[in-house]
């Protein structure tokens, strides 16, 4: 067993679950009103009473109470490593149901025994957001319990994993009268160790402008293609530059070596057009790229 075993093994069994105080109360309601030893109640009564605290508690293990499964930890000695490739594993998953809410939040872990500062850097700050949401989504259903009604879905996937480079996309979706969806992507240049933002691809610090210009360039083109389409490339009424892109903004590579820059649903057009996407030919940048940027190879 390699050290990354060991370490999900420990955290599975370190983890700390915390009921919500109106479950709690529930379940001492329930148990309390158990027969004390000698009592003559009768067995029917009796038995009816133990069934209700076995579903109570049922009701609390499998609905209410995050669900840490040991299987995911088992699981891992049976996942092949391909050469030098970075392990991803779902280490937990927080479920919940009733009739106007539901939760389902997978929590992954990354591995890469060469670059162990990366890792730990992306799995603390993925469980830092699904704690976030997690005690957001609890203290909703406490204030408004059957009256609100609302949902959150929580999933990744590795859009990237090489010898060279690795990225994984977290995706949240927040269902609460309307939907949102957004995306986290985080990246490890594993020739350097180094989690890689935005601004770490460029030699220039007035990239943001450039890609952002093209960014409109296309906006305007695809309106003009479909009058359906809507975009906030030039809308002076919102306030601000919608299509800016900042130093952290999001962005992967896509198959072909381009670098593809993602927004937000909202961020830059109605809701009904989802979550938008750029792509930036890297042909078009190259003089503002860094050198181990610049070649597909490089990266791929």
């Amino acid at each position: 067993m390699n050290e990354f075993d060991k370490k999900i093994r420990q955290m599975a069994a370190e983890e700390k679950i915390k009921m919500p105080d109106h479950v709690q109360k529930r379940m001492e309601t329930t148990l309390s009103a158990l027969p004390t030893k000698g009592s003559k109640q009768k067995r029917p009564v009796l038995l009816q009473r133990i069934a209700a605290a076995a579903a109570c508690v049922v009701f609390a293990l499998i609905f209410i109470m995050p669900n840490v499964s040991v299987v995911y930890a088992q699981s891992v000695e049976k996942i092949p490593v391909i050469g030098d490739l970075i392990r991803v594993v779902t280490i937990r998953n927080y479920f919940y149901a009733d009739p106007t809410h539901e939760m389902n939040i997978n929590v992954p872990s990354i591995s890469d025994e060469d670059n162990t500062s990366a890792a730990d850097y992306i799995n603390d700050d993925v469980d830092k957001l699904t704690q976030k949401l997690l005690e957001q989504f609890y203290n909703d259903l406490e204030e408004f319990g059957k009256q609100g009604h609302g949902s959150i879905y929580v999933d990744y996937d590795v859009q990237t994993n090489t010898q060279r480079w690795f990225t994984l996309r977290l995706s949240i979706q927040l269902i609460s009268g309307s939907s949102n969806q957004y995306f986290e992507y985080y990246h490890i240049d594993r020739a350097t160790g180094n989690i890689v933002k935005l601004a770490d691809l460029f030699n220039t610090e007035d990239f943001n402008q450039t890609l952002t210009d093209q960014i409109k360039v296309q906006m305007h083109e695809r309106m003009e293609k479909d009058e359906s389409l809507v975009y906030f490339a030039d809308d002076a009424e919102i306030g601000h530059d919608c299509a800016y892109v900042g130093d952290e903004h999001n962005f992967y590579f896509n198959e072909n070596g381009d670098l593809v820059i993602p927004f937000d649903k909202y961020e830059v057009a109605p809701g009904y057009m989802g979550n938008p996407e750029f792509v930036i030919a890297l042909d078009d940048i190259q003089d503002i790229l860094k050198d181990e940027f610049k070649n597909i190879n490089s990266i791929k």
